[in-house]
């Protein structure tokens, strides 16, 4: 009897090898050649350093009420219903709702039979396993619907001042986080880039440099290494048919 295989089949493994490429982009008018790899585990560490202080310089002028970016991304109270309130809550919350609503999932994945067993048996089982993600979705929706229903309830029944005190710390957490993100993929496109083939001679001669390009040309390069990095989805399959 053939053996059925659950949906592990397309694990490519390629991308854990591509740890340096060549491509081109257009500077000017110029045709430019780009040599980019992998960071090692020091520029890694520079890229981090360099993200999380620029995180910490955004969170501070966020928290500063005369700040620019204050005026700018935090609403003030007077600006925000409770009902505004009460949903930006929610979706700031909804990774820990997720989190939540996943912990009470009662719906297992298929158990495969013994390969000697009948072949209604594995008839039944390919059919579990084909139907299993829809299933799952299914009812980690409605979990997740409950969840966010629950929190909006609990959240309506609070004061205004001190939804709106979570408001802002969400929002600052959540800019901040998005602030390291862009940072750190933008510093690893700069330590990442060379001039040569022989990847010595960096392309940029400081980290002003790459960030003063032009919008689209910056995000080139940051698109350009994100499709050098092993994607997590590729990386959890491959846990699993890995011995």
């Amino acid at each position: 009897m053939a053996q059925v295989n659950v949906e592990l089949n397309d694990v490519d493994i390629a991308p854990l090898f591509a740890w340096s490429k060549e491509f081109e982009v257009v500077s000017e008018g110029k045709t430019v050649p780009v040599f980019m790899r992998i960071l090692g585990d020091a520029d890694l560490n520079r890229a981090r350093v360099a993200s999380l202080r620029k995180s910490a310089e955004l969170r501070r002028n966020l928290k500063d009420i005369n700040s620019d970016e204050r005026l700018a991304f935090i609403k003030d109270i007077d600006d925000l219903t409770v009902e505004q309130l009460v949903a930006v809550i929610a979706v700031f919350s909804m990774k820990d709702i997720s989190e939540k609503a996943q912990s009470k999932l009662k719906i297992k994945p298929p158990k495969q039979p013994r390969s000697d067993a009948k072949t209604a048996v594995h008839e039944k089982f390919q059919e579990a396993v084909d139907t299993y993600p829809k299933r799952r979705q299914d009812e980690l929706r409605s979990l997740l619907e409950n969840e966010v229903e629950v929190l909006k309830n609990t959240l309506e029944q609070e004061p205004k001042e001190v939804l709106y005190n979570k408001y802002i710390t969400l929002m600052i957490d959540e800019m901040c986080e998005q602030e390291l993100l862009r940072e750190f993929k933008s510093q690893c496109a700069y330590y990442g880039s060379f001039k040569d083939s022989s990847l010595n001679e960096r392309l940029f001669s400081s980290y002003e440099e790459f960030s003063n390009l032009p919008s689209a040309l910056k995000q080139e390069f940051v698109v350009e290494y994100s499709k050098m990095e092993l994607q997590s989805e590729d990386l959890k399959k491959l846990q699993q048919v890995m011995p």
